[in-house]
């Protein structure tokens, strides 16, 4: 019974946490429960089994958001694939307790798990989606710590408040408060970071008509993407003389043939060189099929950038592309799935990236979900983002992740944001460093396991 309770508190603590509600403040305390059992006297294979249905009723939003669009087999093996990397890293802890001094204990299941998470991304064709950091983008105190280690160290300081938490439930106080005092400290370096002064600012914008793309989609003919161009040019022009400087708009919000795609889109192009504006749509191109963001600059020249994380199944007919997109004077632009590669986005802010357009298309119910993720991209590099997503929510969020502006693309006709954002500061100490916490994640809980091991072995 003690098993059970603990696995139903942990498991609805993941779920509200990282899923559709959004209850950020109980991934700080998810963990706890099934750690304190792990530091009680219990069989391993309970101990296993209370993890695994803790965390696997957690990822149900998974079920509840991708279910319509994923294949059963691929949704079951994200949901009970991670239900099993968290037990066993449970497991770890619970050995760590009973054979290793309690500062090990201490950063045992935390390391393991921040390992797991990375070791997860490196390989996965989702990259990152899932990390328990990305819980806490809608409390940027907690998210600042990702300018200098990137977002595992988010997921490895939730960890050890966690367990911190269950040790001193189980009478570790002194220890415990090692973990307690590493979480204050993180805190306050992001409460100071957040009261540094803004830098130079601009006006930004976001567009989206989803009712609109569907009709202009539908067969593709030049008239059809000029009115839909002429569309989106009309509310372009309306936010340019409300000062936006520059305006995205999203995903696959056009599509065109290259043998008519300058006179398709001339529209676009002359409303960014009459404002002096830079303007940033998702367009579909044919012959051969690719996932496009088309950029018109205000001196009249034009820069495409084609999608290099594909969503497959659905985008395999599309051709990847293979460089970053940058448009100058600190301004870059990347789509969708780009963001939920760290090692990717990483890459291209070493360029001098200060701000963001990132045309996106979502899935109605995680639009928050998959939003903070590019929100977690801009804290880790120190730059802006401007993301428009059709099906999910129009963003402006500054370099230390605080959204700025926001707007439900749900609703019908055209919709738009405007904010004046700071642009942010540059490459941080992550950008320069790279994963290098993770890998001393990774590195220590190989160090702790030869250490079980050898005084398994005594």
């Amino acid at each position: 019974m003690r098993a059970l309770i603990c696995a139903i508190l942990g498991g609805a603590m993941f779920y509200l946490s990282q899923g559709l509600d959004d209850v950020w403040w109980l991934a700080w305390f998810a963990a706890a429960p099934l750690l304190w059992l792990a530091y009680r006297p219990i069989a391993r294979r309970r101990l296993f089994g209370a993890a695994f249905l803790a965390n696997a009723c957690g990822q149900i939003y998974m079920v509840q958001t991708y279910g319509s669009v994923l294949p059963v087999p691929a949704m079951a093996m994200m949901v009970f694939g991670w239900a099993a990397l968290f037990a066993t890293a449970i497991l770890f802890a619970q050995a760590s307790w009973l054979r290793l001094p309690p500062v090990a204990t201490l950063v045992a299941f935390p390391a393991a798990w921040t390992a797991i998470e990375y070791g997860v991304s490196l390989i996965s064709p989702h990259g990152s989606w899932g990390a328990l950091g990305y819980s806490q983008v809608s409390f940027p105190a907690a998210i600042q710590i990702a300018s200098l280690f990137g977002l595992y160290a988010v997921t490895f300081m939730l960890c050890v408040f966690a367990n911190a938490l269950a040790m001193a439930l189980c009478n570790a106080w002194r220890t415990a408060s090692l973990g307690f005092a590493l979480c204050g400290a993180v805190l306050a370096f992001g409460i100071l970071r957040l009261m540094q002064p803004a830098a130079d600012t601009i006006k930004v914008a976001a567009l989206s008509d989803w009712e609109g793309r569907l009709e202009a989609t539908r067969t593709l003919a030049l008239d059809n993407t000029r009115a839909m161009a002429g569309h989106y040019a009309s509310a372009v022009q309306a936010e340019a003389e409300r000062g936006a400087r520059f305006i995205v708009i999203p995903e696959t919000a056009l599509a065109a043939d290259p043998a008519w795609r300058h006179r398709a889109l001339a529209p676009l192009a002359h409303a960014a060189r009459q404002g002096q504006i830079s303007i940033t749509a998702g367009v579909i191109l044919v012959k051969p099929w690719r996932n496009t963001a088309v950029t018109w600059l205000p001196d009249g020249s034009i820069h495409t950038y084609d999608k290099r994380h594909l969503l497959i199944p659905g985008e395999d007919k599309f051709t990847p592309g293979s460089n970053p997109g940058l448009l100058g004077q600190g301004h870059a632009v990347a789509i969708c799935k780009d963001l939920d590669f760290p090692r990717t986005l990483r890459s291209d802010a070493a360029h001098g990236i200060r701000l963001m357009g990132v045309p996106a298309n979502d899935f109605v119910k995680d639009g928050w979900i998959h939003a903070r993720m590019a929100v977690m991209r801009g804290v880790e590099n120190g730059f802006a983002v401007v993301r428009a997503a059709f099906n999910g929510l129009l963003t402006v969020s500054d370099a230390q992740g605080r959204i700025l502006a926001e707007a439900s693309t749900g609703a019908h006709g055209m919709t738009a944001i405007d904010s004046v954002v700071p642009l942010g500061p540059g490459p941080t100490l992550y950008t320069r460093i790279g994963d290098m916490f993770a890998w001393l994640c990774v590195g220590l809980t190989f160090g702790l396991a030869a250490m079980l091991l050898r005084n398994r072995s005594v």
